[in-house]
C-alpha cells in the first residue's frame, strides 16, 4: 500500500481474507454511503471493526504499534491480517485457509478460488501488500472489512474502519477472489420464540450450506452450565432436507441445537438457544421494578420483574422498541447502545404485559488528551463518541473554582488560543445527543491537565573547537528553569544531549562523531505548577565537525620510482589530499575517495616526503582534518 506521509504509516503486509459464496451473501447498507472512521488505537485487544456474515459475527482487533514493534506486529498470529483470515473461515465455514501471501491466489482445505472483475459482499479484495474482505458496495464505492490497517505519529497509533476503495481507480495489482466450496456448510443459526405455551407446536428454522445437505435438530433439558450430554437429550430429529421444523413440547427449560452436514459428511454445529415452555396458570398480570430508567451507552442495568399470581407457571419475554437504542436480554438486562429513548417490554405467553421508559445517554469521552500546544495555545482531542450530536468543552475557572463551558462542537478537537504562556489549564468534555429539543448528555471525561509552553530560546549560534567539540551559546528565557539540548547527525532524527541550567545559557558538546553534518536546537524548559514544560525548538543552527586526523600511513617505493600510500581510514572523511614535499613546501599531488594511492613519475633515487588530510565535504564546502605525520620512502 502506498505509504501515508503525514503519519508515517505502515500498511502492515499481511491477508485478510472473509470468504463466503455470493449465494450466501446479504448485501450490508447497498444503497447508504459509508463513512471511513478513524480511532485511535490505545489498547492490545481493542475492538475497531465487526463484519457479521451467514449469522456469524467476526471482530476486527488491534494492539498499539510503533516502529520498534511494527515488524513483529505484521506477523503476529493475533493481530495480523492473516489471523482475521483464519478466525473469520473457520467462524463461517469451519475450514482453514493457507497460501496466504501476497500477490498469491487463495487456498482452501475444502473448495477453490476464483478472480472475478466485479465484486461482491464477502469477495476478497488484495494487492502486493495487503488483503481485505469486501464489506458493502456502495456505486462505485467498496468498503473494506481489514485488520491491522494502522500509522502513528507521536502523538498515538490510529486505525481506519469503513475504509472504502473505488472500482473505477484502482491500483494496477489490487484484484478481487472469490470462494467457491467444495461442500459449503456453514454455521448454523437458530431462530425461534424464547416463550410458547405447552402442547402448541413450536417451529424452528435455521440456515445452512447447500440444498443438498441434511439437518438434525437437537433438543436438551436446560443445564445452567451449559455442558449437555445425551443424559440431557430430550428429542432429536434427524435427515431434515429443509431448514425448519415444528415440534411439541410439555412445560420445562430448553436448549435447542442444529447440526448441518455436507454430502461428504463434513459438519457444522450451531450455539445453543434458549427457550421456554410456560404451563397453567398462566400470569395475570406483569409488574415491572421501575417505570423509567436511564442508561449510559455501553452499559447495562437490570430491569426487575414480578408476575401474578405468584404460583404462576407463566414466561416472560422481554423486547426493545428500538433494538439501536436499547437491547434487553430475556433475563431483564438492559444495555444501552446509542443516546436516545426506547420502551421496555416485559410481556407473558398469556399477553400480559408492563413497560419501562428506557433513556440512553452518550457514552463519556475518553481518551482526552493535548494533541499539540504552543506558548499561546493548546489543542485537544478526544476518541470519538459514536451517534452523539457534538461534544461540549469545559475549562476551569480559577475566580469561579469551577469548569465553564467554553464551546459546543462536532468534531472531536478543539484549539483554544489566546492563552498566556507558561501556564497551567484545565479541561473537561462531554458528549451529547439533541433529540427532538432535547439534550440528552453524557458523563464528563476524567479532567485533563494541559500547559502553554514558554517562550523559545533565541539566536542560537554554534562553534566548532575540535573535531568533536562544539559550544553552542543562545539568548536566555525569561523564567527558563533549564534548557534542552538537541542534535541530529548527518539528517538524522533529534536527539537529546544535554540539560543545562537555566541560568546558564552556552552548552558545550563533547564526543561529537568528526566528519559529520550536525543540526542544533535548544528547548527552554519551564517548571509550571510543579511540571516540567517545554518551549518549542530553537531555530537550528549546523556546523559540519572535522574529519579526524588520518593515521597510520605507510609509503613503500617502487622500482619504477612510484610509491605506494595507504592509511586508516577517517570515519566521515569524503575524500583525502595527498601532498609532497618540494623545493621546501608541501605541493598536494593528489586527491583520493579510499585510504590507499600511488603516486607516479618520481625520481628512482632519493627518497620522498608525504603528508595526508582527510575532508568532509557538506553543501558545496570543504571542511579539513589534521595532516597526518610525515612519512618518506
Amino acid at each position: 500500500m502506498k505509504g501515508i506521509s503525514l503519519y508515517r504509516r505502515i500498511a502492515s503486509v499481511c491477508i485478510t481474507l472473509v470468504m463466503m459464496v455470493t449465494m450466501f451473501a446479504v448485501p450490508v447498507g447497498t444503497n447508504a454511503a459509508t463513512v471511513p472512521v478513524t480511532v485511535t488505537v490505545s489498547k492490545a485487544g481493542q475492538v475497531v471493526d465487526t463484519m457479521t456474515f451467514n449469522g456469524v459475527t467476526v471482530q476486527a482487533i488491534y494492539i498499539p504499534r510503533n516502529d520498534s514493534n511494527a515488524s513483529e506486529m505484521w506477523d503476529d498470529p493475533v493481530y495480523c491480517c492473516a489471523a482475521l483470515v483464519t478466525k473469520f473461515y473457520k467462524a463461517v465455514y469451519g475450514c482453514t485457509v493457507y497460501n496466504l501471501w501476497p500477490g498469491s491466489t487463495p487456498l482452501c482445505d475444502d473448495g477453490y478460488f476464483t478472480k472475478v472483475k466485479t465484486p461482491q459482499v464477502g469477495d476478497i479484495y488484495g494487492n502486493s501488500s495487503h488483503w481485505a474482505i469486501v464489506k458493502q458496495i456502495n456505486g462505485s464505492e467498496v468498503v473494506l472489512f481489514e485488520q491491522n490497517w494502522t500509522w502513528y505519529d507521536n502523538n498515538g497509533c490510529y486505525a481506519k474502519y469503513n475504509r472504502t476503495v473505488n472500482l473505477n481507480n484502482l491500483e494496477s495489482d489490487v484484484s478481487f477472489f472469490r470462494y467457491s466450496g467444495a461442500n459449503i456448510i456453514v454455521k448454523p443459526v437458530i431462530n425461534t420464540e424464547y416463550a410458547t405455551l405447552e402442547n402448541i407446536e413450536k417451529t424452528f428454522s435455521w440456515t445452512k450450506g447447500s440444498d443438498d445437505s441434511t439437518s438434525t435438530l437437537n433438543i436438551y433439558k436446560y443445564n445452567s452450565k451449559g455442558t449437555y450430554n445425551t443424559s440431557n437429550l430430550v428429542s432429536s430429529t434427524t435427515d431434515i432436507m429443509g431448514t425448519s421444523t415444528s415440534l411439541t413440547f410439555p412445560m420445562g427449560h430448553y436448549m435447542a441445537q442444529v447440526i448441518n452436514y455436507s454430502p461428504s459428511g463434513n459438519s457444522y454445529t450451531s450455539d445453543f438457544t434458549e427457550f421456554r415452555i410456560a404451563g397453567e396458570p398462566l400470569a395475570s398480570s406483569v409488574e415491572l421494578g421501575a417505570d423509567s430508567l436511564t442508561v449510559v451507552a455501553g452499559k447495562s442495568k437490570t430491569v426487575s420483574s414480578k408476575m401474578f399470581p405468584i404460583n404462576t407457571n407463566d414466561v416472560l419475554t422481554w423486547t426493545s422498541s428500538d433494538n439501536s437504542v436499547a437491547t434487553v436480554s430475556n433475563k431483564g438486562v438492559v444495555t444501552g447502545i446509542k443516546a436516545g429513548v426506547a420502551t421496555i417490554t416485559s410481556k407473558a405467553v398469556s399477553g400480559v404485559k408492563d413497560t419501562c421508559i428506557v433513556t440512553v445517554k452518550p457514552g463519556a469521552v475518553t481518551n482526552l488528551r493535548t494533541s499539540s500546544y504552543s506558548k499561546n495555545s493548546i489543542a485537544l482531542k478526544w476518541d470519538s463518541v459514536s451517534n452523539v450530536t457534538g461534544y461540549r468543552v469545559f475549562k476551569y475557572d480559577k475566580a469561579k473554582k469551577k469548569f465553564v463551558k467554553i464551546a459546543d462542537l462536532k468534531a472531536n478537537s478543539y484549539k483554544l488560543s489566546g492563552l498566556n504562556k507558561a501556564s497551567p489549564y484545565k479541561f473537561k468534555v462531554r458528549a451529547y445527543k439533541k433529540l427532538k429539543s432535547k439534550n440528552y448528555v453524557g458523563k464528563y471525561s476524567p479532567a485533563l491537565s494541559a500547559y502553554t509552553r514558554p517562550d523559545k530560546p533565541k539566536n542560537l549560534t554554534a562553534d566548532i573547537k575540535s573535531s568533536s567539540t562544539v559550544k553552542l551559546s543562545w539568548t536566555s528565557t525569561k523564567g527558563a528553569s533549564s534548557y534542552d539540548v538537541y542534535a541530529s547527525a548527518d539528517g538524522g532524527n533529534l536527539v537529546k544531549m544535554k540539560t543545562v541550567s537555566g541560568k546558564k545559557h552556552s552548552a558545550k558538546l563533547k564526543k561529537l562523531t568528526s566528519g559529520t553534518a550536525y543540526t542544533f536546537k535548544v528547548k527552554a524548559v519551564k517548571k509550571v505548577s510543579g511540571v516540567r514544560v517545554c518551549s518549542g525548538g530553537s531555530k537550528a543552527a549546523y556546523v559540519t565537525t572535522n574529519p579526524g586526523k588520518v593515521k597510520g600511513v605507510t609509503a613503500v617505493k617502487n622500482s619504477d620510482g612510484s610509491v605506494a600510500l595507504s592509511w586508516k581510514p577517517v570515519n566521515g572523511a569524503t575524500k583525502y589530499q595527498i601532498f609532497m614535499l618540494s623545493g621546501g613546501y608541501y605541493v598536494r599531488v593528489k586527491t583520493v575517495s579510499k585510504a590507499k594511492a600511488t603516486v607516479k613519475n618520481l625520481s628512482t633515487n632519493g627518497k620522498s616526503t608525504f603528508k595526508i588530510r582527510a575532508y568532509k565535504l557538506n553543501s558545496g564546502y570543504k571542511f579539513y582534518g589534521k595532516y597526518s605525520e610525515e612519512v618518506k620512502a
